[in-house]
């Protein structure tokens, strides 16, 4: 209950807060071209929070924060007096109105490279790319990576953590079928290049770890000791208690908390020899593990245990910190980076090269917020900068409704010489609702179904 409150809490902060900066966007640049701004307004439902300002704007703070508008003077909306109708939007010249437009997905890319800049120069530990266990049969298997070498590039792009593997890998779903893959080799004391099949790659599961599908995971170099035993399960049923170090199952020695999960994938409901070590004295147990449903309906075997927190080797762990020059350079090289990332998502969902199951709704953003806000302030930040990408580049997308629609209308204005009649883009404002509320649906439905599954 307290995770669920403060995942809640993450998200209505990093919800609130992007929505006020890509509203204070269209708000800062109205106000600096000349155009009087009747109300801003962040959330929506019942006002906590009313007060004006010297030039009549109101200020909102609603309930909700889960939306909000700018409302400008305008013409097609309210009567306007002769005296305030050059500070009517409407009124104004087309590329004023694009400027507005276009400044709140501006600002939100902004605030991205402000939230990676501070990142990188706070510093943020990831873990470095060393290969786990990887299964036989497993496309990073067949293409030769073996377990301990370090992924140290994919193609010429060097990669320093698993995040820019994941993103250099599923930039290319859908448009390659072989992709380089070059590991530094312990046993070899060389580096080495695979080709890494993904013909048959699909991120269209629910499964959160995408470079499972293809035999890529972390090395976890922590013994598997028990941390807790959970009452009515299966440890505590044999007596195993915290602080027990699992040794094997079933006669295949255990080195490591991942190994334990693997070997128990397929062994539930049947009675399976667990050997143990307390105090120095080894210990032999049949245990039948019961049945858990993982995220995506995948079934494992589970015996009621929590590890014991250990500390990870330090190295296995690579900082990230830089000077401020170099920390804004790379911060905006990310949010390039990644808006392009974002486009390209998109683009491969609507042709079929990517499944729709990718698009996320609130439960989903609430449950990575209070993950990163649980794991400390940087990665909190580069969990607002990457959803702050999301908002920007998705409302200049040219949908009706969306500031990209009107943005859109503008350029058709500039083009025929005329605004488009107000029927006309109540038309397209129609549409780009149904569009829209369709998306949203799909986000809700696919979070539902993570939540089932």
């Amino acid at each position: 209950m307290l995770i669920f409150l403060y995942s809640l809490l993450a998200f209505l902060v990093a919800t609130g807060l992007l929505i006020a900066v890509h509203e204070f966007g269209h708000f800062w640049v109205a106000k600096r071209l000349g155009i009087k701004v009747l109300r801003f307004c962040i959330g929506f439902g019942k006002p906590l929070l009313t007060w004006h300002d010297r030039q009549g704007t109101e200020y909102v703070l609603a309930a909700i924060p889960l939306g909000g508008y700018v409302k400008m003077l305008d013409e097609t909306e309210t009567v306007v007096a002769r005296n305030e109708r050059h500070q009517a939007f409407n009124n104004k010249p087309v590329w004023v109105r694009m400027l507005v437009i276009a400044a709140g997905p501006a600002f939100n890319l902004g605030f991205a490279v402000i939230a990676y800049w501070l990142v990188f120069m706070i510093g943020i530990a990831s873990m470095v790319p060393v290969l786990g266990d990887i299964p036989k049969g497993s496309v990073a298997y067949i293409a030769g990576l073996r377990s301990g070498q370090e992924i140290t590039k994919i193609d010429d792009h060097a990669t320093h953590n698993w995040e820019e593997i994941a993103v250099a890998l599923m930039s290319q779903v859908g448009d390659r079928s072989f992709i380089n893959v070059e590991v530094s080799d312990p046993s070899k004391h060389a580096n080495t290049v695979h080709a890494l099949n993904l013909t048959n790659w699909s991120l269209g599961n629910n499964d959160e770890n995408i470079l499972k599908n293809l035999g890529l995971e972390p090395i976890d170099p922590v013994p598997p000791i028990v941390g807790k035993v959970l009452a009515d399960m299966p440890a505590a049923k044999v007596g195993l208690k915290a602080g027990d170090l699992i040794l094997s199952i079933d006669g295949q020695s255990v080195q490591s908390r991942s190994a334990l999960m693997a070997l128990l994938h397929d062994k539930y409901d049947r009675a399976i020899h667990l050997e143990y070590k307390r105090n120095h004295e080894v210990m032999t147990t049949l245990i039948t593990p019961t049945k858990k449903l993982l995220d995506g309906g995948d079934a494992t075997g589970f015996i009621g245990i929590q590890f014991e927190e250990q500390a990870w080797p330090k190295d296995l762990i690579r900082m990230q910190h830089e000077a401020p020059w170099p920390a804004l350079q790379k911060a905006f090289d990310r949010t390039v980076e990644y808006s392009e990332l974002t486009l390209q998502f998109l683009y491969k969902m609507v042709s079929g090269k990517m499944s729709l199951q990718h698009v996320a709704g609130p439960i989903s953003i609430a449950k990575f917020a209070g993950r990163t806000a649980i794991s400390g302030p940087a990665y909190f930040l580069s969990f607002l900068a990457l959803v702050s990408i999301s908002l920007g580049v998705l409302n200049m997308l040219p949908i009706p409704i969306l500031d990209g629609g009107h943005f859109l209308f503008c350029i058709i204005e500039l083009i025929r010489g005329k605004a488009l009649s107000v029927r006309a883009m109540q038309f397209g404002n129609s549409i780009g609702f149904a569009v829209l509320g369709s998306f949203m649906l799909l986000a809700v439905y696919n979070d539902v179904i993570r939540i089932m599954n």
